[in-house]
């Protein structure tokens, strides 16, 4: 009887009142998100059609997922393809609320997991399917895993903690870094040593290979081609590296993914730590062990050469954790972090209101602008690209960009599934390799290129596509509205006779001195 009163106190019911009322109603946007996929989540989905160990720059995890939501609900609209991250956000919380309670207390853990639901990215993430949405939740199983594995030594959680860790590397490999910060963990504190100790930190690590097998074996087959591209994003070949304005936005850009409130507050739990070194808990030593590593590396990342907000998303579960403890033992902590809580859920209401009712103004961002209208912008290739009376049919409809490969690419489906004579879709190549998935999948190959319709997104191509083909005429430019006065401009072209010309020195000259004009 006890343990069933402390499993279903009165934190734990409203833990669970808010985790499920919050997530259905999430789940219940997805149904009226005026926004369509973003090309990768149409990449993803693209994905998810076959079962792979590994795809072209990600782990499987995400498509694996794509495909179970979209196989279980029978549908494969918007809603389908990205139910797994509200879901997957859902699971985050649990954990933390476990590992909250576990460290501070049970409402410590209610306000833990509260606040991370209420995280201005969180909001963002679970309207959207992405590789952090699927890593955040086995980063948070894993911290709370353990966690338990210093208090009980158990091998329980010993597995728990391996299982995490490997199917987090599934999903992204900066799951990685839990590595780099269980060793800090360890090297400042005796109990985590201890807990690692008698095999039970070798057993964990053998069980995340054991898991992690699979995609070694892809990448080794595919020339590691999914590692190398995660190496790549960090764009150290750049000719502007070593900038400090690349540094101060990623450390601002955490402002808009914590929260203003919040971000104030980790600050302050930082420096109160540096202060204060002789006397932090064990709790906070262990914390800031898994927040530091991925800063300071992520950091250098972007003063180097440029590093996104959300690289560092491993350490906000240590930092809704870690401000959570520093602030809930006091009235006046408790206030304060209520207060910031609440705030980061009034600009999750004005985030949704803007996305939902004022298009306009969401379009102010690039990255919502270039999602929206792309089923119209299908529709209208489509359109042209059927066989018109009197004219030969293409033989292929040539893409300059991977956004248009995969939006006409998932946007298609409908119409093919009906049995509609739409050409295949196919990439041109700028390089004499592939740089991405669709390049790697579907390039133009000589014997389609008889005659192809040819859509290009960036102008600046157009004249180097023309050089692939024999014979080459613009035909029309499309303008597609987004709203709010932006516009979708593409270029429409028919080539005849696709021969391309050499990837050699004299066609990278050309190409960078087209770019540069």
């Amino acid at each position: 009887m006890t343990a069933n009163r402390a499993a279903f106190d009165r934190a734990t019911l409203a833990f669970l009142f808010v985790l499920i009322a919050l997530t259905a109603a999430r789940i219940y946007a997805l149904f009226l998100d005026p926004i369509g996929l973003y090309f990768d989540e149409a990449q993803y989905w693209a994905w998810s059609r076959t079962f792979e160990w590994g795809y072209f720059t990600k782990p499987p995890l995400i498509a694996w997922v794509i495909g179970a939501t979209t196989a279980l609900t029978g549908s494969d609209a918007e809603w389908a393809v990205r139910l797994g991250a509200p879901i997957a956000h859902a699971v985050a919380a649990t954990a933390l609320y476990l590992a909250g309670r576990s460290m501070y207390g049970a409402w410590a853990g209610f306000w833990a997991a509260f606040g991370w639901l209420m995280l201005p990215g969180v909001w963002f993430s679970s309207a959207i399917i992405s590789t952090d949405a699927l890593l955040l939740p086995l980063w948070s199983i894993a911290l709370f895993a353990m966690w338990r594995l210093v208090n009980t030594r158990a091998w329980l959680w010993a597995l728990v903690l391996g299982l995490a860790i490997g199917v987090g590397i599934q999903a992204k490999y900066a799951m990685l870094y839990f590595f780099v910060c269980t060793a800090l963990a360890a090297f400042w504190l005796e109990p985590v040593r201890t807990a690692l100790a008698k095999g039970r930190g070798l057993f964990a690590t053998i069980i995340a290979l054991i898991v992690i097998a699979p995609n070694i074996v892809w990448n080794a087959q595919n020339g590691f081609v999914t590692a190398a591209h995660t190496a790549e994003n960090a764009n150290f070949d750049s000719p502007n590296l070593f900038n400090i304005s690349e540094l101060l936005e990623f450390i601002f850009g955490q402002a808009g993914v914590l929260g203003p409130a919040i971000f104030i507050l980790i600050v302050w739990a930082l420096w109160r730590a540096w202060r204060r070194s002789d006397g932090l808990s064990n709790e906070d030593k262990f914390l800031i062990a898994y927040i530091l590593p991925p800063f300071i590396f992520i950091s250098i990342i972007a003063f180097v050469s440029r590093a996104n907000a959300n690289w560092a998303a491993v350490a906000y579960p240590a930092i809704v954790l870690l401000i959570t403890g520093s602030l809930f033992s006091s009235v006046k902590g408790r206030r304060t972090l209520a207060a910031a809580t609440l705030s980061n859920l009034a600009l999750g209401i004005v985030f949704v209101v803007i996305f939902m009712q004022f298009p306009d103004i969401a379009n102010r961002s690039k990255g919502i602008r270039t999602a929206r209208a792309w089923e119209e912008t299908s529709r209208e290739i489509a359109l042209r690209a059927a066989t018109q009376p009197g004219e030969l049919p293409f033989s292929a409809v040539l893409v300059d960009d991977r956004a248009t490969y995969f939006e006409l690419n998932y946007y298609w489906r409908e119409a093919r599934r009906a049995g509609a004579p739409l050409p295949p879709v196919r990439m041109w190549l700028l390089h004499g390799s592939a740089r991405n998935s669709a390049e790697s999948s579907n390039p133009m190959r000589p014997e389609e290129g008889g005659r192809v319709l040819i859509v290009h997104l960036t102008p600046t191509y157009l004249p180097l596509v023309a050089t692939d083909f024999t014979a080459f005429r613009t035909v029309e430019h499309l303008t597609i509205p987004l709203g709010g006065g932006v516009n979708r401009e593409m270029e429409i072209s028919i080539g005849e006779g696709f021969a391309p010309l050499p990837r050699d020195a004299a066609f990278e000259a050309r190409w960078r001195q087209q770019i540069e004009h």
